[in-house]
């Protein structure tokens, strides 16, 4: 059985922290390195974090919220649970929904820290899970995608081709 109950990523990324900052933040940038889907908000704390799994479906609010939110130093916001929209993305049966349910909301943190005049380091942390959580196992398989990707895209101007198309 595994004790580990967080997530951590650090990467540096050739940007400024203000360019880091709005792709952090502006739903189009967003959509970009979350291949269409992804988090919109306001992000002024105790706004609502509304989500959209489909690139063209609509936002959900699954009671997510921003935590905190310091202009490119630091954004955190709770992360979401297990939803009826996800199970039937995935194909889980109710029985199956309701199990995951009973996990606790955890959330996530960017940290912001400016190297030089044109680098950032970027650390993610997400945590507040039970040991063997599924959503642990989930965002240590989903973050490292999204956060590859948005680091070419501010790097390149691209993304990389993760879909199969």
């Amino acid at each position: 059985m595994s004790s580990r109950s967080e997530f951590v990523y650090v990467t540096v990324i050739r940007a400024t922290p203000e360019r880091l900052w709005q792709a952090l933040t502006d739903p189009a940038v967003i959509r970009r390195y979350f291949e269409g889907t992804g988090p919109e908000s306001d992000w002024r704390p105790g706004s609502p974090v509304r989500w959209r799994i489909d690139p063209n479906g609509e936002f959900h609010d699954w009671g997510q919220k921003v935590l905190e939110a310091e202009p490119q130093r630091r954004l955190c916001y709770t992360w979401h649970s297990y939803e009826p929209e996800i199970a039937e993305m995935f194909g889980w049966s109710d029985e199956r929904l309701a199990e995951l349910r009973k996990e606790r909301i955890s959330k996530v943190a960017f940290e912001l820290e400016p190297l030089g005049d044109a680098a950032v380091k970027l650390t993610v942390v997400h945590d507040d899970f039970e040991p063997d959580s599924e959503m642990l196992k989930g965002v240590s398989e989903g973050w490292p995608v999204i956060l590859s990707n948005l680091k070419t895209l501010l790097e390149t101007g691209e993304t990389l081709p993760l879909s199969a198309e």
